[in-house]
């Protein structure tokens, strides 16, 4: 019995873990990179497929309740429609590379044997990753073969159904080590490669050179290009000046936020549990059963409380309960639970800030904010004079309200009048280099207290989304009939435009939505699309324009190839007079004898540098520092191109390859290469199989009534 509890103890554990762990790996752990394509729920049974084999709706469901399940247990939160939509795609992908690799594997001929999954955990055990060997290990990390054993031999489903799992996701790694074992088995890094990686790692390099910029050297208006010779450069570089098909789309959003009846619903429940505090019922197990935040068993100052909930709990005295109220982060309902003195006092302050412009208009700067200490000292509204007024856009919008601060954070000025104030006084205006402060006082306190907060979040109901998804509807009815222009004023919802965007790229003003690319890339002009679930909401698109690929016509480009050939010859002049300047130095001489010969030139020295870093005077210039590794002491370079222009070089000292060094660092430089050799392998590799690949994505068939 005491082998078989810690089975069953684990036993909730382990087949989450496992499910999560078989779903959500990507099955070469390479790191892939997830956009966040949103999906929808489908109708049908056949979410997609990959070269014909197919992704059931139960295994998407499936997985993607896994993946939930995991964001629930990591973060301890509910994921909202933006992180289930990213969750639907990530595990779309996920799914899609499992299949494309084991389809890889079964040309290949690579298999994984039932046997061999028994012999790896009756034999190796201490082998199993860790997420199955830590359910059989003792006390001290060490696997104890009775409890595996026990395990095995067990019939209990569960213990069972743990098996099936555990032997599921040993066939996948032992795949992914026979797999990896056949792609990586011909990654060699050559000796010669090692040196120079060890050389760019720590050699320096010293030099001089003269810069010759061509564009004050062989002005522009000094050279010809003829329509000929554009032209022949249009015809040998028309692709540089082929165009990607494009789209522009109108859409509108209908933002899925909480409704006021979402609103009502947690207001209820926040006094019903307030009426429970009152009439007795411990408020930390209030907390713990209630609260979307835990606990937090610690004594803050007023700077370090939730800013939402700062004011309403330093009104209070310990063991005061105060609320229920509205922040934008939810309702809260907090307990002052215990107080001591603190350290330093901290100020709650408002403040209104105009600008000062030297100069004339200085003086009514100060008029104005004259006036306005005036109308707030006889009882406006401060807050409503900071969004009238205020010239600070980080706060205008809250009334001028900075939050509670302590000595140090603000500039020394406005530092002093807010600490010097009394709580309610209006101080000012008070001169930063900001500009004209009028600092309302809100509060003052140096307590540090602990604090019990039930906090509940406005969340988006069911039926607000099913509310809001029928106004989408009605709005692509009213669309199809009238024109989705006139529709927008009749639905009341802002239209939007994008500018032009090619396949594959960002959607101006939506996002990464591969799933609304494609829609609009296989449709016509003027299609309207159903209702579909992007990160702010619900949206309708409507194909607005297309262009489809083509060639920029020569007329069009024609002053950009001009300039272009005009650069190019002044910088094959800039060549032509470094190589002719070079010749009049005799062996040995320095770079630094070339302004002699034309004053328009100056001789610099950069300073060490390394191979990749940056170089003084020159900046990240890799032909500049391609050159000065390949030349020997002393030696003058042949004219380069570098990004700034034509240089000749001249390397003044380099570091000695340290022999020694190089061999304690080999063989980790060794690893570090072929590490970044598999992984790009590995990555061409899954890439190279989805671009061959028959991939059909339904997604967009997916109802979104289960977002």
């Amino acid at each position: 019995m005491p082998i078989m509890s810690k089975m069953r103890d684990n036993m909730p554990a382990i087949l989450v873990g496992l499910a999560i762990l078989f779903i959500a790996m990507i099955v070469f752990e390479w790191g892939m990179d997830i956009t966040g394509r949103q999906g929808m729920q489908y109708q049908g049974n056949v979410v997609g497929k990959v070269n014909g084999e197919e992704i059931t709706y139960q295994d998407f469901e499936k997985a993607l309740q896994g993946a939930i399940d995991n964001y629930r247990s990591s973060t301890k939160q509910e994921p909202d429609d933006q992180i289930t939509a990213q969750l639907r795609d990530q595990v779309w992908q996920e799914l899609v590379n499992q299949i494309l690799v084991k389809q890889a594997a079964k040309r290949l001929g690579i298999v994984v044997t039932d046997q061999e999954i028994v012999n790896w955990v009756t034999h190796s055990p201490e082998t199993l990753p860790d997420v199955i060997k830590r359910n059989f290990e003792d006390s001290t990390g060490q696997v104890d073969m009775r409890i595996l054993q026990a395990a095995l031999a067990s019939n209990k489903p569960e213990v069972q159904q743990f098996w099936t799992s555990v032997q599921e996701y040993l066939k996948e790694q032992s795949l992914q080590q026979k797999l990896t074992s056949r792609l990586y088995s011909t990654v060699r890094i050559p000796e010669g490669e090692l040196r120079l990686q060890f050389a760019q790692q720590n050699e320096k390099y010293d030099a001089g050179y003269v810069l010759f910029p061509p564009q004050t050297l062989f002005p522009g208006s000094g050279i010809q290009v003829t329509e000929s010779e554009m032209r022949d450069y249009y015809s040998a570089h028309e692709n540089n000046y082929r165009t990607q098909p494009t789209r522009s789309l109108k859409f509108v959003v209908f933002p899925i936020v909480p409704s006021a009846d979402d609103s009502s619903e947690v207001k209820q429940e926040i006094d019903r549990v307030a009426s429970l505090a009152s009439g007795g019922t411990d408020f930390l197990d209030l907390v713990k059963q209630y609260s979307d935040t835990p606990y937090d068993d610690k004594f803050e100052n007023a700077e370090q409380i939730d800013p939402a909930i700062a004011s309403y709990v330093l009104s209070a005295k310990a063991g005061q309960v105060v609320g229920p109220f509205l922040s934008p982060d939810g309702y809260h309902l907090v307990k002052l639970v215990a107080e001591q003195s603190g350290k330093n006092e901290f100020v709650h302050a408002a403040h209104i800030l105009i600008h000062v412009i030297p100069g004339p208009d200085s003086t009514a700067a100060y008029k104005l904010a004259d006036k306005i200490v005036k109308e707030a000292r006889s009882g406006a509204n401060f807050a409503d004079l900071a969004k009238q007024y205020s010239q600070d856009p980080g706060s205008a919008n809250r009334g001028g309200d900075l939050g509670w601060f302590g000595k140090g954070m603000m500039v020394k000025p406005f530092e002093q009048a807010a600490f010097s104030g009394n709580v309610g006084q209006v101080v000012g205006p008070v001169r930063t280099q900001f500009g004209l402060h009028i600092i309302k006082i809100l509060g003052k306190d140096s307590r540090e207290v602990k604090v019990a907060d039930i906090r509940m979040g406005i969340r988006v109901s069911q039926q607000t989304k099913d509310d809001l998804k029928q106004h989408a509807e009605d709005f692509i009815y009213i669309a199809k009939q009238d024109g989705f222009d006139k529709a927008a004023n009749t639905v009341n919802v802002g239209m939007r435009q994008t500018p032009p965007f090619a396949k594959g790229q960002y959607i101006p003003g939506v996002g990464n939505n591969e799933e609304v690319v494609k829609w609009t890339f296989d449709g016509k002009l003027g299609d309207i699309s159903n209702v579909t679930s992007i990160g702010q909401g619900y949206g309708v698109f409507m194909i607005s324009q297309i262009k489809d690929a083509a060639v920029t016509p020569f007329a069009e480009v024609a002053p950009q190839i001009k300039n272009l050939l005009i650069r190019q010859k002044q910088f094959e002049q800039a060549q032509t007079y470094a190589d002719q300047l070079k010749q009049k130095l005799s062996a040995g001489d320095s770079l630094s004898k070339l302004p002699q010969f034309d004053s328009r030139l100056h001789y610099a020295v950069t300073g060490p540098f390394g191979v990749g870093s940056y170089i003084p005077g020159v900046g990240t210039d890799y032909m500049f520092m391609a050159e000065t590794a390949r030349l020997k002491v002393g030696q003058v370079s042949k004219a380069i191109e570098g990004s700034n222009g034509v240089y000749l070089i001249q390397l003044l000292n380099k570091t000695p390859f340290d022999t020694t060094a190089y061999k304690i660092q080999r063989m980790t430089m060794m690893q570090q290469l072929m590490q970044q050799e598999k992984s790009s392998i590995a990555t061409e590799w899954l890439q190279h199989l989805k671009e061959t690949a028959s991939i059909v994505d339904n997604r967009s068939k997916i109802f979104s009534q289960q977002q």
